[in-house]
């Protein structure tokens, strides 16, 4: 059941990333776009089929997709387990809130760093990054300004506020199962530091990986590489410069890797007991 849920878990960010990327074809430039395409397009076309589209310039499928795997996970869960389907349809459908809320953290956290002119920040993975969130971004630069070369904070401030609906929709859902536990208030801000939490973790794989295949002499030009240096390179150049490279060993990818498990170990949990 485990490796299913896993499988079921990654179509869904698949189909979530497709529905923001139109333009997928087999045809296209970008390695990342003709992989997404050609994993899902078998999926969405007989949906497509059988479900007329919304707006004429916008393809409702993935949503269509992401909710039957909702339907299918609940049916697995009630059928091996033994769980009520309600139980397990609200189960799952709280998974793929919880799974896109993490995954925006990320999203925007990217966003952040491309603001501040990370390499590769405008390659073609950067470039279909930014535009993805530019369109969850957009309502909060127009109160914050967004100019290219100045820090976003419009993609900072998308991290809290997704911390913040994530908090009150689970703090209603425990509310209403009669299992509501502490204050809203208290939620919202253990779901602000679930998500920061998440976030040192992605950052502390990237950066892992991103040392180990240095030794490798990895292609620059790789679509996957370069988002390792998008979402590295903004925490181990600052390193660098104040500590410079000895007998040609580069020490900045484990002084980071300390300075992030330092935060994430000592100071977020201070943050829960304010």
């Amino acid at each position: 059941m485990g490796l299913i849920e896993l499988i079921i878990n990654i179509y869904m960010l698949a189909f979530g990333i497709r529905l923001f990327m139109p333009a997928a074809s087999p045809f296209s430039e970008n390695p990342i776009q003709r992989g997404l395409y050609t994993a899902t397009e078998p999926v969405l076309r007989p949906i497509r089929q059988v479900i007329m589209r919304g707006e004429p310039r916008f393809d409702w499928s993935p949503v269509f997709a992401i909710l039957l795997l909702v339907v299918v996970q609940g049916m697995l869960t009630t059928v091996v387990m033994g769980v009520p389907f309600t139980v397990s349809m609200t189960s799952g459908l709280l998974d793929v809130f919880d799974f896109s809320v993490r995954v925006l953290a990320i999203l925007f956290l990217g966003a952040f760093f491309i603001s501040i002119e990370s390499p590769f920040a405008f390659s073609q993975s950067g470039h279909m990054m930014h535009n993805i969130a530019h369109f969850f971004l957009a309502p909060i630069r127009r109160f914050t300004g967004y100019r290219i070369g100045r820090a976003d904070v419009s993609a900072l401030l998308g991290i809290v506020l997704l911390g913040v609906l994530h908090g009150m929709v689970f703090y209603q859902v425990g509310v209403l199962a009669a299992q509501a536990a502490g204050s809203a208030a208290g939620m919202i801000l253990g779901s602000i530091v679930y998500l920061v939490d998440f976030i040192f973790d992605v950052l502390f794989i990237v950066i892992l990986v991103r040392a180990v295949l240095s030794f490798f002499n990895p292609d620059t030009s790789n679509a996957l590489f370069q988002m390792l240096i998008l979402y590295s390179d903004p925490i181990l150049e600052p390193i660098r410069r104040l500590l410079p490279t000895t007998y040609g060993i580069d020490f900045s990818p484990l002084i980071a890797i300390l300075i992030l498990r330092f935060i994430q170990v000592s100071l977020l949990p201070l943050l829960l007991r304010i």
